[in-house]
């Protein structure tokens, strides 16, 4: 049982390679965080859309986050799957701040780490493009190149700190951005 993390910003396709990735294959599962803490908030009423989590108090988030990890966790217990894609972010904007998003006690849950890329030029025309709802941190030329450049800090710090492999990817191509991870995905289970 193999746990692949794919991560990067908001719109660099994460949730796209990974629907392309689990395509006819039971033994993939997949796991996004930011959809169980959306899921885990509105079950509780205190989350209405996706622009409600950014407006969050750090203690409702926290526990939010906590609920969602807990879900992870028993997910990984059941080993239910032969690999299991997790989407997820390094960094968050949290009132209006970046802040890391995965816990240093995480890592040991994962053996791969996938970062997912797009230079910021290519990512603000997705973004502006897509039908989702995203905050006014996530549409900023300025605060997408800030956030690249944050979440790339707290990868490498995280890379530093680990023996967890690391690969990363510019998402410019779908279908060879798939192959690729294919190909890593293959090599780890």
């Amino acid at each position: 049982m193999k746990t692949i993390f794919l991560g990067w910003i908001h719109g660099v396709g994460k949730s796209t390679l990974i629907q392309w990735l689990m395509k006819g294959k039971e033994h993939i599962w997949h796991f996004s965080f930011w959809e169980n803490v959306r899921e885990i908030g509105e079950n509780s009423g205190k989350v209405k859309n996706i622009k409600d989590l950014s407006w969050l108090s750090n203690e409702t988030r926290l526990l939010l986050m906590k609920e969602a990890k807990e879900r992870f966790r028993k997910m990984i217990a059941r080993q239910l799957y032969e690999t299991l894609l997790v989407d997820n972010h390094f960094s968050v904007y949290e009132n209006k701040k970046l802040v890391k998003a995965i816990d240093e006690e995480d890592l040991e849950l994962y053996d791969t780490f996938i970062l997912v890329d797009v230079p910021t030029d290519i990512l603000y025309t997705r973004i502006s493009q897509d039908s989702k709802q995203r905050t006014n941190e996530s549409c900023d030329r300025e605060k997408i190149e800030q956030h690249r450049a944050y979440e790339r800090s707290i990868a490498e710090e995280l890379k530093n700190k680990s023996n967890i492999s690391f690969m990363e990817i510019e998402n410019i191509e779908l279908a060879k951005s798939i192959e690729r991870i294919q190909r890593s995905i293959d090599i780890y289970t």
